[in-house]
C-alpha cells in the first residue's frame, strides 16, 4: 500500500518522504517545505494516533495538514483520530484520485495558510520598524525607551542613549539623488549595527537622524560605543553604487545617560538631542556628551 500511495504522489508531480516511524517521521516534518503528512494507523508496531497528537502538539507541525488512513472498520478510531485535530482522511483500499484530489487541497490550504501568516507578519512588523532600512521605527523606540527607564529602580543601573545623523546629509541627496541617499542610509545602519552590542537597540528617528538605545548602561561604555560607532562610519569611504562614484560620510553623535527612573523618554532625548546639536557647532565627526538636566552643554571627545 505505501508503495503505491508513493507512486500515485510522484506520478502527480509531489515530492515524497517516507519514514519508518513516528520519531523519524516528527523530525522531517518539522522542516518548513512540507505541505501534508499522511499518517496510517499502524506504523511499525506504533500507534498512528500518537503520532497525529504530536504533530498537532509541536509548535513548528501545529499546522501541518494531517491525511489518516484508516480502514473500514476503524471508524471509532478515525473519529478520535478528528478529535485530535487530523485534517482529512483516506479509507483502504486507497483510490488514486482520490488520493490525489484530497492532497492537493491540504496543499493548496497549507499554502494559502502561510501566505496569509506572511502577510500578517510583514504588516506586523511594517508597525515597527522602518520599511528602508530595516530598523526599528521612532514609535516602537519610544515605547521601549520608556520601560528601560521604568526598570531603572529593579536594576539599578543608568539608561543610556545616542543620538546621530549624517552630516550633510542633504547635500548628497541634492548632489546624487534620493537613490544614492537611500543606499548611503542602509550602508550606514550595517555599519553602526556592526559596532554596538546584542543588547543594545538600533532605531530611526526620522530622515537621517537615529538612535541607539543602550540599556543598564554606564555613561562611559555609551562614550566608547558611540566613539567607535562614529569611527566605523568615517573608517571606510561609501559607495554610491554607479561607477566608481565614493563618498565620505561621518556622523555627529549625542550622549546621553540616566539614573532617574522617573525622567521620560521625551527628556532623555531632549537632552541627547541637544548634545547632538553640539557636536554639529562644534564641527560635526565627533561625540559630545549632555549633562545632566535639560542643559546639554557637554564636552567633546577626541575625534
Amino acid at each position: 500500500v505505501l508503495g503505491e500511495v508513493r507512486r500515485y504522489l510522484e506520478e502527480d508531480g509531489h515530492e515524497v518522504v517516507v519514514c519508518a516511524d513516528s520519531a523519524s517521521t516528527l523530525k522531517t516534518a518539522k522542516a518548513p517545505d512540507f505541505d501534508v503528512a499522511l499518517v496510517g494507523l499502524h506504523l511499525a508496531g506504533e500507534d498512528g494516533l500518537r503520532l497525529c497528537s504530536l504533530l498537532r502538539s509541536n509548535e513548528i507541525t501545529r499546522h501541518l495538514p494531517i491525511l489518516l488512513m484508516v480502514d473500514e472498520d476503524q471508524m471509532s478510531r478515525l473519529a478520535k483520530g478528528l478529535e485530535l485535530g487530523v485534517t482529512d482522511y483516506l479509507i483502504h483500499p486507497i483510490d488514486r484520485n482520490e488520493l490525489r484530489a484530497r492532497c492537493r487541497t491540504q496543499v493548496r490550504r497549507h499554502r494559502y495558510h502561510n501566505q496569509l501568516r506572511d502577510v500578517l507578519q510583514q504588516s506586523i512588523s511594517l508597525a515597527y520598524t522602518d520599511s528602508l532600512t530595516g530598523v526599528y521605527n521612532r514609535r516602537y523606540m519610544k515605547a521601549y525607551l520608556d520601560r528601560k527607564i521604568m526598570e531603572i529602580g529593579e536594576a539599578a543601573k543608568p539608561v543610556s542613549i545616542l543620538m546621530f545623523d549624517i552630516d550633510y546629509f542633504k547635500s548628497v541627496n541634492d548632489s546624487y539623488g534620493h537613490a544614492a541617499g537611500d543606499r548611503v542610509l542602509k550602508e550606514m545602519v550595517i555599519r553602526v549595527a556592526s559596532g554596538i552590542r546584542d543588547s543594545d537597540m538600533l532605531a530611526r528617528y526620522g530622515g537621517e537622524e537615529f538612535v541607539v538605545v543602550m540599556p543598564t548602561t554606564e555613561r562611559d561604555v555609551a562614550l566608547a560605543v558611540g566613539e567607535r560607532i562614529r569611527a566605523q562610519v568615517s573608517g571606510t569611504l561609501f559607495s554610491l553604487g554607479e561607477g566608481d562614484d565614493q563618498l565620505q560620510v561621518t556622523i555627529s553623535v549625542g550622549a546621553a545617560t540616566t539614573r532617574d527612573p522617573m525622567e521620560t523618554a521625551e527628556s532623555l532625548l531632549s537632552r541627547a538631542d541637544q548634545a547632538l546639536y553640539q557636536a554639529k557647532h562644534e564641527g560635526r565627526n565627533r561625540v559630545i556628551e549632555a549633562r545632566p538636566g535639560l542643559d546639554a552643554l557637554g564636552t567633546s571627545l577626541p575625534s
